[in-house]
C-alpha cells in the first residue's frame, strides 16, 4: 500500500451520517478513500463510453453505405471484448 496525503477537510456531519449507510468504510478517512475510488470508476466508466460513441460515429462514417452482415456496434463489442 502507499503513503497517503495527510489534509485537514470540514466534512458535513449530515452528509457524512448518510454516506456511511451505504458505505463499506466506517472511518471518515476510510468513507473518504470510498467515495474518491468511486467517483473516479464513475468518471473513468464516463470516459469510456464517450470515446466508445466516438468510435462508433468514426466506424459509420467510414463505413458509409457499405452493407455489413453485422452492425458497426456489434463490431466494435466483438473486438472489444477480444
Amino acid at each position: 500500500m502507499f503513503g497517503g496525503m495527510r489534509t485537514n477537510i470540514v466534512l458535513n456531519d449530515e452528509l457524512v451520517r448518510e454516506a456511511q449507510r451505504f458505505a463499506r468504510a466506517r472511518t471518515k478517512s476510510g468513507l473518504v478513500e470510498e467515495a474518491l475510488r468511486t467517483f473516479v470508476e464513475i468518471k473513468a466508466a464516463e470516459q469510456r463510453r464517450q470515446t466508445y460513441r466516438q468510435r462508433l460515429s468514426a466506424l459509420q462514417e467510414q463505413l458509409g453505405q457499405l452493407r455489413l452482415r453485422e452492425s458497426p456496434a456489434a463490431l466494435l463489442r466483438e473486438d472489444r471484448d477480444r
